[in-house]
């Protein structure tokens, strides 16, 4: 996204420096960022208005309805403010020159940014009671942890909203004396500082991928002079957009660390003894990260499909069991949401990739029941000589004719004014038609406005084989897990992320399972000297010479039989990684790792 918004802030005289030999200088990519910055601000706005919504929210049971009330009015100014500098920018349309003093608008808009959402801590956390400091800090830190890609083109902005925002909690927390709350306020300020490391290196990439950008802007310039510096300017333009996409996908690790400790953090909350309201704020919560976790899952499947680290694998597929397997997620949304659903096959077999082929025919069932609001959605196959047509239909608002092609960009959304965070963010198209292109195939439209869609994906027919088999591979790398026993033997947890860390010990505490938490490798192949355990759970992605599958082996060789149980966590989807693991009869869950999958792991009642 950050790509393609800096590619239509990018002016062809801007390169021309670049052509003539001269490679882009620091001015020039700070001007670059910050035009940047102004250009995605908008994208920002939506978050903001839900994070306020949710803290008014939780706050409203807690807090006299006038002080909410006049947080909530200041919120709104901020927020008004900042389309009054978007609006000023874009009718200036300053020059190089300006630039920084439009970044030191900014700045000092954050500083305010800072102080109205440090307030909070003051307005809305009350010590005496826990649960409105936990949901305040909840929504301050998904503050912190959202203007990371925000602020990352003028990192002084975050200093500025980070630094503000944990100073107010600090000082709050480690005013009321409390041992647990000072304890809670020194973490508060050191996870700002992490969210500031994180923004430094995020703002180096980007200065990185404007400077690559610059340079290949400058080969592609050159193709009216020779042919084969046009030809090494697209390889390097094609190079450049792949690496963002590989960027993405590998970074998946660290940007799923605050999620899955969010997740673990929300689970022990819900084990705490709460009132019924309480729970009900708990689940509240819970409800907001599942919504998160979807959204973001959409996002790395964009950048998995770009990155090429997605390679098909050919199976005969039985449209029947693909078919039960759709209707068994989607069939209780149509019955709440009063939509009539239905499955229409002969028995069909197709030659496809099972997890592709599923994945493309979910996105259209999702987005045509997102677009349906009376009637109803037939998925039916048809068999046509050496084809099988796989459709969807539905009565929903049906597509103009000028959308029918943008319908498949990203983040676009017909139906969803509103932005409405629970009818996703428009990648179910996009993700659809990349999934379709992977195993040869390509999704057609009819539609007709105010009667309804058809999509179509044709896939080849195949004969039903000998002994059936449903067509789904053992690539799934996320296990089916049944009910475990009790843990005879302690569990290792070995995770360098302290926060995650502590999110584990705090669960597994209250669940009373036995356990040994290790934030490097040395340390927890040291602990195999004088104690053995039933099970491992290992990040992959570690500080130090050893990843966590090297680790497990290491473990396996040194560890006295019986081998324990082999568990691996990460938010990687490198295929190579997953073979791997599978090789050494390691099992592998990607981040966030659901507490409930957690609790069957542990074998915890």
């Amino acid at each position: 996204m950050a790509t393609a918004v800096a590619g239509a802030a990018f002016a062809p005289g801007r390169a021309s420096s670049v052509a003539a030999g001269r490679g882009p200088g620091d001015a020039q990519i700070r001007a670059e960022a910050i035009r940047t910055l102004y250009a995605q601000m908008h994208n920002t706005a939506f978050a903001s208005v839900i994070i306020t919504i949710y803290m008014i929210g939780a706050s409203w049971a807690f807090t006299p309805s006038r002080i909410i009330l006049a947080w909530a009015a200041v919120q709104t100014t901020s927020l008004g403010l900042r389309e009054v500098l978007i609006f000023a920018f874009r009718r200036r349309a300053p020059g190089d020159s300006e630039l920084e003093r439009w970044a030191a608008f900014y700045v000092a808009h954050q500083v305010l940014v800072g102080l109205v959402w440090g307030s909070t801590i003051f307005l809305f956390a009350h010590p005496e009671q826990p649960i409105t400091v936990a949901l305040t800090l909840c929504c301050l830190y998904s503050i912190a942890a959202g203007a990371v890609p925000a602020q990352s083109y003028t990192p002084a902005s975050l200093y500025a909203v980070v630094g503000v925002l944990f100073a107010l909690v600090a000082i709050r927390l480690i005013s009321t004396g409390d041992f647990d709350y000072i304890l809670i306020g020194a973490a508060s300020a050191l996870y700002g500082l992490t969210m500031i490391g994180f923004c430094r290196v995020q703002h180096r990439t980007l200065e990185d991928g404007f400077r690559i950008r610059f340079e290949n802007a400058a080969l592609v310039e050159a193709l009216t002079v020779q042919k084969a510096e046009a030809e090494d300017a697209r390889h390097k333009a094609e190079l450049a957009n792949l690496a963002k996409s590989q960027f993405l996908a590998a970074a998946s690790h660290d940007l799923r660390q605050p999620l899955y400790a969010l997740s673990l953090f929300s689970a022990s909350l819900g084990e705490l003894k709460l009132d019924e309201e309480g729970r009900a704020v708990v689940g509240r919560i819970q409800d907001s990260i599942a919504v998160m976790d979807s959204l973001f899952d959409g996002l790395l499947d964009i950048s998995k499909l770009e990155a090429g680290v997605v390679r098909p694998q050919l199976f005969d597929v039985s449209v029947d069991a693909l078919f039960d397997r759709l209707s068994q997620v989607f069939h209780p949304i149509a019955v709440d949401r009063g939509l009539d659903l239905r499955f229409r096959s002969d028995g069909e077999w197709v030659l496809s990739d099972a997890i592709l082929v599923e994945q493309v025919l979910s996105n259209l069932v999702s987005n045509a029941m997102r677009c349906t609001s009376e009637g109803g959605v037939l998925v039916a196959a048809r068999g046509r000589g050496a084809e099988v047509w796989l459709e969807v239909w539905d009565t929903g608002i049906g597509i103009e004719e000028a959308d029918r092609q943008r319908i498949f960009e990203e983040f676009i959304q017909l139906g969803n004014p509103e932005r409405d965070r629970r009818k996703g963010l428009g990648l179910g198209l996009s993700i659809a038609r990349r999934a379709a292109a992977l195993i040869e195939g390509q999704i057609e439209l009819a539609s007709r406005p105010g009667i309804g869609s058809r999509f179509r994906l044709i896939q080849p027919r195949t004969a039903p084989p000998a002994a059936e088999r449903s067509g789904v591979s053992s690539r799934r790398s996320d296990h089916v897990l049944g009910a475990a026993e009790p843990m005879a033997l302690p569990v290792m947890v070995v995770d360098d992320d302290g926060d995650v860390r502590a999110a584990l010990s705090d669960l597994l505490s209250r669940w009373g399972v036995d356990f040994r938490a290790f934030a490097g490798t040395e340390e927890a192949l040291s602990s195999l000297d004088d104690r053995r355990y039933g099970l491992i759970l290992s990040d992959y992605r570690l500080a130090g010479t050893m990843n966590g599958l090297e680790l497990l082996s290491a473990i396996a060789s040194r560890h006295p039989v019986p081998r324990p149980r082999m568990v691996l966590i990460t938010g990687d989807f490198d295929a190579g990684l997953i073979g791997a693991a599978d090789a050494q009869q390691v099992e592998l869950f990607h981040k966030p790792l659901k507490p409930e999958v957690l609790r069957e792991l542990v074998g915890a009642g």
